[in-house]
């Protein structure tokens, strides 16, 4: 067997991402904590030249962190790191199939199951974004819970379903053969469904300029809460100006001895967030954009532009923090489905898509408001509207 390191932190969701996919596998592993171990998060940079968490060995080889994990599992080559022979399962036409396992995939699922739908669930992980989110105040019956925790009670109410679940595959494309859809994965596997639910939400945007892959983990990270802690005392640069750009340079202010805060142009987070950032003694750079990360082994310099007459600024920073918004997860529907600029795919009320049997829901969708209960509402709706679908199929 495999032996399987992880280097975490406590309260680190793509952490608890990564360890679950494991746990799919049912994979053991050795958790090296170092919330509160300097020595050991020391060890860490030293044997990997990222300040980003999870970090993970296999067989003392450095595979990365969460995302690398899911792209080698996406891919079939984690099976064959592991030693895990290849599961050929039978084909099985479902009722449905349902592209996601964050609020609105997993709200579909339990209504599907309810209705006694054969239901299929294909995700890369379990709980999408709201399994990244720190505190959540704002979900009725729930005065105030964690990501993570509001996720575990959603699988936790989905066990007693008959509900598939194909977790850690990464959806490339869809084809419709008469009334059936075939859904291919990266890993090569193919899922047949009378319906399809798409509920792949969105992921983080990146800035796409020079040196953000190269210093990836390594200087350059997209989640404050789990990567803040680790850059204590140095000097860091927040790009973005909405809620979570606000909410990373207040958190960061605590931390590093310097923040820069860069947005391109005004301000769109909510004002009280623009309040706080102003009593906290950050930088802010408005009318700003990153041009260039540079360094040697890590991040020791980012390169912005001023919007207005074109000079630049070199700022020293050890740390640049992505938070500019997101991107819809539609590029393997784009071909087949209706979309609006952003990429976003169009439904009308009842989630349909335009293309029959095909449905949609949550932050995937062109719906104006990205909010846990609406994905979940959403979710909701579209299994009823494939209950319909299909008992008037003739």
């Amino acid at each position: 067997m495999a032996d399987i390191v992880i280097y975490s932190k406590q309260w680190c969701p793509y952490c608890n991402k990564a360890k679950a996919l494991l746990r799919a596998k049912a994979m053991q592993y050795r958790e090296i904590d170092i919330t509160h171990d300097e020595a050991r998060e020391q060890e860490m940079i030293e044997r990997t030249r990222r300040r980003s968490v999870p970090q993970i060995f296999i067989d003392d080889e450095a595979i990365g962190g969460y995302d690398d994990l899911a792209q080698l599992n996406a891919e079939g080559t984690l099976d064959r790191l592991l030693g895990i022979s290849e599961d050929v399962k039978p084909f099985k036409l479902f009722d449905v199939v349902i592209v996601g396992a964050g609020p609105a995939g997993m709200a579909a699922a339990l209504y599907c199951s309810r209705k006694n739908l054969s239901t299929a669930v294909i995700s890369l992980d379990i709980g999408g974004q709201m399994g990244t989110t720190y505190q959540i105040e704002n979900y009725p019956g729930v005065t105030s819970v964690t990501g993570p925790d509001l996720v575990h009670q959603f699988e936790q109410q989905g066990e007693s379903h008959a509900i598939h679940k194909f977790i850690g595959e990464r959806v490339q494309g869809i084809q419709v053969r008469n009334r059936c859809k075939i859904l291919s994965t990266a890993s090569g596997k193919a899922f047949h469904g009378r319906t399809v639910i798409l509920a792949s939400g969105a992921f983080k945007r990146k800035l796409d300029i020079p040196g953000e892959a190269e210093f990836a983990g390594k200087g350059v990270v997209y989640c404050s809460t789990c990567d803040g802690p680790l850059f204590k005392n140095k000097r860091v640069a927040i790009v973005g100006g909405g809620n979570s750009a606000l909410e990373a340079a207040i958190e960061m202010a605590g931390i590093a001895s310097k923040v820069y805060l860069i947005a391109r142009g005004e301000w769109s987070g909510e004002t009280i967030l623009q309040d706080k950032v102003a009593t906290l003694g950050i930088e802010t750079l408005r009318g700003y954009r990153p041009v260039r990360i540079a360094g040697n082994a890590s991040v020791e310099c980012l390169e912005v532009e001023s919007q207005n007459d074109g000079g630049s600024k070199q700022l020293d920073v050890e740390g640049v923090f992505v938070e500019i918004g997101l991107s819809p997860n539609s590029d393997y529907a784009l071909d087949l489905l209706e979309t609006n600029g952003l990429g976003e795919i169009r439904v009308n009320r009842s989630m349909e898509t335009g293309m029959r049997g095909v449905f949609a829901a949550g932050d995937v969708t062109d719906g104006p408001e990205k909010q846990v209960v609406i994905a979940a509402g959403e979710g909701a709706r579209a299994a009823l509207a494939v209950f319909d679908y299909l008992v008037h199929q003739a």
